[in-house]
């Protein structure tokens, strides 16, 4: 039987390489499955987006005899443009050899998935920290007390959105460190109410998954926002591109030229300054 070499193996290659590219960029996804994803709207193509924003509706009492008054339509829209294109790439000498020693193959696949996944979930991050309607100061550097988070909570609940429904607590370590001192979150967990690592969560405070991310910052810098709290309808995202894997070989530099790449954007679906917008985000003071 012949030996295996790079050129007979160049079939099977480029397939690892994929499955273990996306399966680590999979695994790092967190904010971005806590969005509305519009990305298949984009299967006909196009660049951009115009998605109308729905404003509620008031009911109208009817008077016997008398015709129904129609409104206009004076909705407003979002539009999302599709325009963050990120990659990662990585020339790979004696792929065969690589692929022999699991612990090294995946650590190459391993660097690839998350790279492109931490540039999905930072833009999202700052997106969501752009937002400056809603915001609360805190007392103390990256520290949370009952009464602050009651403050964001307030906010949403006067612009008539229901808290406990679809909506997420990001937060710095530092400040997610500080969610322990408080019987709402420890309790929460205690009682096992979410698990560990569900869909990205860490635990739960006052009805909403909380979880910590390091594009959150706790430098403790003035106005920093150290937190967010946010729903699910507050930001649109799309992904024209999803996570590509795609590799040759060049017999030159006996070596594997390995690339993954996507396309993507976000938006926030009412503009930074409305108290609309259905996010808080809590300050450094």
């Amino acid at each position: 039987m012949a030996n295996v070499t790079v050129t007979t193996g160049a079939n099977f290659i480029p397939e690892l390489w994929s499955d273990a590219i996306l399966d680590y960029a999979e695994r790092k996804f967190s904010l971005k499955n806590k969005v509305t994803d519009l990305s298949s709207m984009l299967s006909g193509g196009g660049d951009t987006l115009h998605i109308p924003r729905v404003d509620e509706e008031s009911a109208s009492q009817k008077s016997a005899d008398t015709a129904v008054t129609y409104s206009a339509n004076t909705d407003g829209k979002t539009d999302l443009s599709v325009d963050q294109h990120f990659y990662s790439a990585k020339r790979i000498e004696d792929i065969v050899r690589v692929q022999e020693s699991a612990d090294l193959f995946n650590m190459y696949a391993k660097s690839m998935g998350y790279a492109l996944a931490k540039k999905v979930e930072n833009y999202i991050a700052l997106l969501i920290q752009s937002a400056t309607a809603n915001d609360v100061t805190l007392s103390a550097d990256n520290t949370f007390t009952s009464a602050l988070i009651r403050s964001g909570t307030q906010k949403l609940m006067d612009a008539g959105v229901d808290y406990t429904q679809d909506a997420f607590l990001y937060a710095s370590p530092g400040a997610y460190n500080s969610l322990f001192a408080l019987d709402e979150f420890s309790l929460a967990n205690q009682a096992g109410r979410v698990s560990a690592h569900a869909s990205g969560s860490q635990g739960e405070i006052m009805g909403m998954e909380a979880s910590y991310s390091v594009d959150w910052d706790d430098d403790g810098t003035t106005g920093d926002e150290t937190a967010s709290i946010f729903t699910k309808d507050s930001i649109v995202f799309a992904m024209q591109i999803a996570p590509r894997v795609q590799s040759s070989y060049d017999i030159d530099y006996l070596s594997t030229s390995v690339v993954v790449d996507a396309l993507f954007g976000a938006s926030l679906v009412q503009s930074a300054g409305d108290t609309a917008g259905q996010i808080v985000n809590f300050n450094n003071p």
